[in-house]
């Protein structure tokens, strides 16, 4: 038996596909069977090649596979043939569902085939529903069993109402993430600030004064030792200086960024800008410039997904800008003010 399908429309067609197998010298009542399954809203497969050849199982394979039932045009020429018998094997290994058509009377059908569903297409009053025409109704009822099998095992498709239901969850869920990340940024960079702000346990300062109460204690224990206490105090004052001074105050410059120098100025916006001493809205407000308030940026840093430019404004001072509040062309003149 050669076969060869018509494949074109697997994906996007949802009609029953129906593998139409026969052999060659029943290409006539097969062309008629797949005429009949195409007016009746079935997709009908039909065998075009030449039986045999190399690959002939994979090919026959994949057809049976890619069909929903397999109907088996069954004459003397088919009844016989190994290939007849391994389709019909592997369509029911697959568990597809196997109709044989007899166009005309048959004897010594192999064994393999016999008890098998069977639709007869010529007429005999000793076999009920026989003839054409019943044979096209008992085909198609027959075919519409697959149809339903077909759609109990496909899963239920969703209704408009759930996807939406599920599409809100998705968003929901998605802004619940960024706003985890977006305070856990928030949480590192106060982090930061509170490090380089926060007071430091002066260690020089109490070591310094536990030398001077240790040598205050050896000049009374031993007055020989006075001589050398004087001496030294030269150094020691020098040293207590640097000891005893207070640490610089916190710096813009001491929160870490992005090196970045744009080519153009950078201007507050039509709005203007609250430049801050880090970059938060928590941060202490260091300038409310106006609208073209130049300023010239030396860094920038990624906070809750907005940029903010390290600046270096007119009169020196540093501080840090939100990029929604600034442009890189100087705007009109300036109407209200920022934030």
């Amino acid at each position: 038996m050669g076969v060869m399908a018509n494949a074109r429309g697997f994906a996007a067609d949802n009609r029953i596909r129906v593998f139409v197998s026969h052999a060659r010298a029943d290409t006539g009542f097969a062309d008629q069977v797949g005429a009949f399954l195409h007016n009746a809203g079935f997709q009908p497969l039909l065998d075009r090649y030449e039986s045999g050849g190399d690959g002939w199982e994979e090919r026959l394979g994949r057809l049976i596979e890619d069909a929903d039932a397999f109907v088996l045009v069954l004459t003397a020429a088919s009844a016989n043939s190994d290939m007849c018998v391994w389709e019909v094997e592997e369509a029911q290994r697959l568990g597809k569902r196997v109709v044989l058509v007899l166009p005309a009377p048959l004897h010594g059908a192999a064994r393999e085939l016999v008890g098998l569903n069977t639709i007869y297409f010529y007429s005999d009053p000793s076999i009920p529903n026989s003839g054409f025409y019943d044979g096209q109704r008992r085909l198609e009822a027959s075919l519409r069993g697959a149809e339903r099998l077909r759609a109990a095992a496909a899963p239920p498709r969703p209704s408009p109402q759930d996807e939406a239901r599920e599409t809100r969850r998705a968003e929901a869920s998605a802004r619940k993430e960024e706003k985890k990340v977006r305070k856990a940024e928030q949480r590192e960079l106060e982090r930061q600030i509170r490090r380089v702000t926060a007071p430091r346990f002066p260690v020089l300062r109490v070591a310094f004064l536990g030398i001077v109460a240790a040598a205050v204690v050896g000049v009374i224990m031993k007055p020989d030792l006075l001589n050398e206490a004087r001496s030294a105090w030269g150094s020691m004052t020098t040293a207590a200086e640097a000891i005893t001074a207070e640490d610089p105050p916190y710096s813009p410059m001491d929160v870490s960024v992005q090196e970045y120098a744009p080519e153009r100025p950078l201007y507050a916006g039509r709005n203007g800008a609250n430049v801050r001493d880090y970059p938060l809205t928590t941060g202490e407000l260091v300038l409310d410039a106006p609208a073209r308030t130049p300023m010239r940026v030396t860094g920038r840093r990624m906070v809750q997904g907005q940029w903010w430019f390290r600046v270096v404004l007119e009169d020196g001072r540093i501080g840090f800008v939100r990029e929604d509040v600034v442009t890189f062309s100087a705007p009109p003149v300036a109407q209200v003010i920022a934030e």
